[in-house]
């Protein structure tokens, strides 16, 4: 498993990137936390916290040493639940069901079958964990970018794929590696809410 550190790191460095070939002048800090800590307080991670099944943690964005927003990367065991069962299958009451021949397999497996090559495809379905990112409905812009930058430093760091199944993005991008994705994803948050919306809100 890879450290949240380097997710983190990876993250920031992503976003200022991104920042710097669109010409806008801020600087991103991104804070790795525990969303659970007693309230009124920030409980920051340790470096040598490493993910495992089951960890879920807060992403802070400061723009120009302002806080902005937060998404919230977690790691999940995969379990029973996700796997494929006959009630699933397709049948004359479920016209839409899944074939037959993913029966048993995890439910991803029949998403990606055609979008990712076989043999990453069976590597991830050997997995026994993933990644989900999220940030809140109608969030902010900062956290809206920043959620898609922390799964692709994910991807990157396991050799995964992104994928989303609540319209985050067009379906085609399913089954992306980072590099796919990073290749428009930053730039057409920008483009959609405009540069000047990246910029520190209690910026003179």
């Amino acid at each position: 498993m890879p450290l949240v550190e380097q997710t983190r790191a990876r993250t920031q460095e992503l976003f200022q990137e991104l920042f710097d070939r669109r010409g806008i002048a801020s600087t991103i800090e991104v804070k790795a936390f525990d969303p659970n800590a007693e309230p009124g307080s920030i409980d920051y991670v340790a470096a040598d916290l490493r993910w495992c099944s089951g960890l879920a943690l807060g992403f802070g964005y400061w723009i120009n040493g302002e806080w902005d927003s937060s998404s919230w990367p977690s790691c999940y065991a995969r379990d029973e639940d996700d796997l494929i069962t006959a009630e699933d299958l397709t049948s004359d009451g479920d016209p839409d069901g899944s074939p037959p021949e993913f029966l048993g397999e995890w439910w991803i497996a029949q998403e990606l079958a055609d979008v990712v090559a076989s043999d990453k495809l069976a590597k991830i379905l050997r997995s026994d964990h993933y990644w989900s990112e999220y940030r809140n409905m109608g969030g902010p812009e900062i956290a809206s970018t920043g959620y898609g930058l922390a799964a692709a430093a994910l991807a990157e760091a396991t050799d995964g794929v992104v994928a989303s199944f609540d319209c985050a993005f067009d379906i085609e991008h399913n089954g992306e590696t980072a590099g796919q994705f990073l290749s428009w994803w930053g730039d057409a948050q920008i483009d959609w809410y405009g540069p000047e919306s990246f910029l520190a809100r209690t910026a003179s």
